[in-house]
């Protein structure tokens, strides 16, 4: 069963273990649970009682939570399935936004909050935040790569701008320390800025 998203499925059961070591949350345990037997309508009810109990904690609880949950799903194959809609929506992006006025110095917010402005603002904050520094230089790449997709047919951004992008993505590099990271987003950059520049040359 569910055999072509194993991944997904072993996540959501190493998260529930996880999570019931908090006896608050147990009722998401209780969600990633019943989501991983493929039981959707008794999980999200679940999450509904989870959501609504949370909604009412203290910020620093809710904070908490927030912040272990985005750890455990960042980079996590079934994010998805871990951080569903009406979780996100209610309960996980108003208590980022909540932190970001609470703790305006703190970057961690920022980070999980991502998007370009929040990721400048967290390496502002903590320019030694090394997620902050490769989340950025992942946005970056993407919106590169959606604005020249359809290379060699015509280009849906402003190539020299992207251009400009990648030039910073490469500052942006310098400072991050995995060397794996570095080295396959560097090939990424250069991927990107190949294609741009035989664009141009061949317009």
């Amino acid at each position: 069963m569910h055999f072509w998203r194993r991944d997904y499925f072993a996540t959501l059961k190493d998260v529930a273990a996880k999570a019931r070591q908090t006896s608050a949350w147990s009722d998401y345990a209780d969600f990633c649970d019943r989501s991983e037997q493929g039981l959707r309508a008794e999980a999200f009810a679940i999450l509904d009682r989870f959501i609504a109990s949370m909604e009412r904690a203290p910020f620093a609880e809710r904070r908490t939570f927030v912040s272990w949950l985005s750890r455990q799903a960042d980079h996590r194959k079934g994010r998805h399935m871990l951080v569903p809609h009406p979780l996100q929506i209610r309960l996980v992006e108003p208590t980022l936004l909540e932190w970001t006025l609470a703790e305006p110095t703190c970057a961690e917010p920022h980070v999980w909050l991502s998007g370009y402005d929040h990721l400048k603002l967290a390496l502002k904050l903590d320019p030694d935040n090394q997620l902050a520094r490769r989340k950025l230089i992942i946005v970056v790449l993407r919106r590169v790569v959606f604005d020249g997709h359809e290379i060699p047919v015509g280009y849906l951004g402003d190539a020299e701008r992207d251009l400009a992008a990648l030039k910073e993505a490469d500052e942006l590099l310098k400072g991050l320390l995995d060397e794996n990271d570095r080295s396959n987003l560097c090939a990424d950059i250069a991927e990107q800025r190949n294609r741009i520049e035989e664009f141009l040359r061949k317009r």
